[in-house]
């Protein structure tokens, strides 16, 4: 540093530049803040915790924990500088030899380079979006020197390190490493080190996820960058050359990465939109971090019972897509799996897809029933049925005449439920809307039994969690805190007092409702799903079999199944007894012996 009151060339550029070229006011440039600068105008992006805090993803930017400098190997600092900024030890900010080659080649439209790391780093904090001419002829020239005056070089290489992007949604070296290597920076080896500074230049181009071999030949390149930089021995990188390189499957999606499972990304993108549906405009800039409802151990339960299904039974039952979610009776969503493979489809077949219910919808046509004073054992005629000049079929082709409510539950009989649906039409219309299941039911009767409308699954499985809850109202969710890059809460949930929840049905209809499902899997169609414990729930097939559904609950949680094609074509004799029914059981006795 100069003597006290004496000025050198640095200080004298920066003075002379600085109200120009600041991208903020220079009070707003807390340059000797090292940590501040590595969080400082990050790129948006979220990171998603589980219920436990593990780190499950992350949309947008991947930005992983700082590294400090001592533990970023010293072979990757090497090779950082050697490929990127020879001079850098030498300079003060600015090379002219390099900073001429990089003003000439953005004059003539090349894309060759020439900045020095600090001008870099500047870039990436301050100057993303500025005009690359103004940027390189008057902004990095004032701020290179400045952030020099203000930091070791160290400091620049570990901010830079920290920030810059590795291709792969990775920001940093932390991120990077995770995402191709799977391992701590810290421990990459020189060769992984130098494919990762080789992605610098272009880190789509040299992806190893895209091209391993390309990615391996430019790290090479980058070692014998070193060799002659003079800071690797020939021996060395003879060495370095010849090690083995394992690049882990990509874990990315749609934009984001998730290290224990692609299948995560469902759940991740439904939390980050209600993240974002309750917090303003201004506080979605930069990298938040999102807390959430999610189980790993039950949502691995789902994503493995779910594909091993679909493995066996895909192709010879004509089957594309399957869903699961699951959640606590207070409509925590604890695993959402909205597909086969997130990688092939990001539509979400829990929070988006609209599906007709079959007899799944019974659920409130019964609700009315039991509303209106009606029992389990109030008689309901089986008997076949007319309407609208076409006959009512049951599944099983058997009328049984006189029957209790239970029994007709339980047997899932399309003719009692229509007679049910035609004596509380309005009633059921109105269970529908205040289960938050549709807003406007549209048809008859017999589409109010039967399930011709449309919904969510996660509308409907709520509303199972509403009986399973004694009749309060449940509305999921996945989000329990956001916070801003610092730290800051910009969102935390509070759930309301019991008293203050909102009661959907009456207590006895539902406590009623619980005792006639759990009849449903213990005597009736929902045979397959009995898991060996308490369990109550309801099957739902649609026409041709183009839908299949298993929604229900034990004591613990709440869960609902549906498999069908994503175009509606029908499946080879899939009913929602059989198959959602088994996975529904497998995923249950999962659930709870990891609780």
């Amino acid at each position: 540093m100069p003597a006290e009151g004496n000025l050198d060339r640095r200080q004298i550029l920066a003075l002379l530049g600085l109200a120009a070229a600041a991208p903020r006011p220079a009070e707003a440039l807390e340059l000797a803040d090292v940590n501040g600068l590595i969080t400082e105008n990050r790129h948006d992006g979220v990171r998603i915790l589980s219920a436990r805090g593990e780190f499950v993803g992350a949309r947008g930017a991947y930005y992983g924990p700082p590294v400090p400098f001592a533990q970023l190997p010293v072979h990757l600092v090497n090779a950082l500088v050697a490929s990127e900024d020879r001079r850098f030890y030498e300079h003060w900010g600015l090379d002219p030899r390099s900073m001429a080659r990089a003003v000439w080649s953005t004059i003539t439209g090349r894309t060759q380079g020439g900045s020095t790391l600090t001008q870099q780093t500047i870039k990436e904090i301050y100057l993303r979006e500025h005009s690359p001419i103004v940027r390189k002829l008057l902004e990095e020239p004032v701020l290179a020197p400045i952030l020099e005056l203000n930091l070791s070089k160290e400091d620049i290489l570990y901010v830079y390190l920290n920030r810059v992007f590795f291709g792969g949604s990775a920001y940093g070296i932390e991120a990077a490493a995770r995402v191709y290597f799977n391992k701590y920076a810290r421990s990459l080896s020189i060769l992984e080190s130098a494919m990762m500074v080789g992605l610098l230049p272009a880190p789509n181009r040299f992806n190893p996820h895209r091209n391993l071999q390309l990615s391996r030949d430019r790290g090479i390149r980058v070692i014998e960058q070193m060799v002659e930089a003079g800071s690797l021995s020939r021996s060395a990188a003879d060495l370095a050359k010849a090690q083995e390189v394992t690049v882990v499957p990509s874990r990315s999606a749609w934009g984001g990465f998730y290290p224990r499972s692609v299948g995560i990304g469902w759940f991740a993108r439904w939390a980050e939109n209600e993240a974002n549906a309750n917090s303003a405009p201004a506080q979605r800039s930069g990298t938040r971090t999102i807390s959430t409802t999610l189980d790993l151990r039950i949502q691995a339960a789902a994503e493995r019972q779910l594909e091993a299904a679909l493995r066996q039974h895909a192709r010879p039952k004509g089957i594309d897509e399957g869903a699961v979610v699951v959640m606590r009776y207070d409509g925590a969503v604890l695993a959402l799996v909205g597909g086969r493979d997130y990688r092939r489809r990001e539509w979400d077949h829990v929070t988006q897809a609209k599906r007709q219910p079959g007899s799944v919808a019974k659920l409130f046509v019964y609700l009315a029933a039991l509303g209106k004073g009606g029992t389990p054992e109030t008689k309901v005629s089986d008997a076949p049925l007319t309407l609208g000049g076409r006959a009512v079929r049951n599944s099983d082709e058997r009328y049984l005449g006189e029957i209790t409510l239970a029994a007709a539950l339980e047997k899932s009989s399309n003719t009692a439920a229509i007679r049910l649906a035609l004596q509380n039409t309005r009633e059921t219309r109105e269970l529908i809307k205040a289960l938050n299941v549709a807003d406007e039911v549209e048809g008859e009767a017999g589409d109010l039994a039967l399930g011709t409308y449309e919904a969510r699954l996660v509308d409907l499985t709520a509303a199972f969690a509403s009986v399973a809850n004694r009749g309060r109202m449940v509305l999921p969710y996945a989000v329990q805190r956001v916070q801003d890059p610092g730290g800051a809460e910009l969102l935390t949930r509070v759930l309301p007092a019991r008293s203050e929840i909102r009661q959907a049905l009456e207590v006895q209809q539902a406590e009623v409702m619980r005792q006639m499902l759990a009849g449903v899997v213990q005597r009736g169609t929902g045979r397959a799903a009995d898991p060996g414990f308490w369990a109550a729930g309801k099957t739902g097939t649609t026409t041709a079999s183009r839908d299949a559904w298993f929604i229900g609950f034990t004591e613990r949680y709440v869960a609902g199944i549906w498999l069908g094609n994503t175009d509606s074509k029908p499946m080879l004799g899939v009913s929602g007894g059989g198959l959602p029914a088994q996975i529904w059981r497998a995923v249950m006795i999962e659930a709870h012996r990891s609780a």
